[in-house]
């Protein structure tokens, strides 16, 4: 199965990956790649759990709406 994963660079310059199909399961690295790997191994074990409790996998395809937009603010 082929899962999207977002990663995002936080303040402190930490890299936050999640998954929209998976909430609540959050990795995090000092690179992306290392973020990317972290999501992996936790995106599986999340869905092994699943199969073993006999749950519903979520569905990889289900459309995902995310959009950044810069707003300029007068303060």
């Amino acid at each position: 199965m082929r899962y999207n994963i977002v990663i995002e660079q936080d303040e402190d310059g930490i890299f936050i990956a999640t998954a929209p199909a998976l909430p609540g399961v959050v990795e995090h690295g000092d690179t992306p790649d290392q973020a990317f790997a972290n999501m992996g191994e936790a995106m599986r074990f999340t869905l092994d759990s699943m199969v073993e409790e006999g749950e519903e996998l979520p569905n990889p395809d289900a459309p995902v709406f995310k959009e950044i937009r810069p707003i300029e603010l007068v303060i």
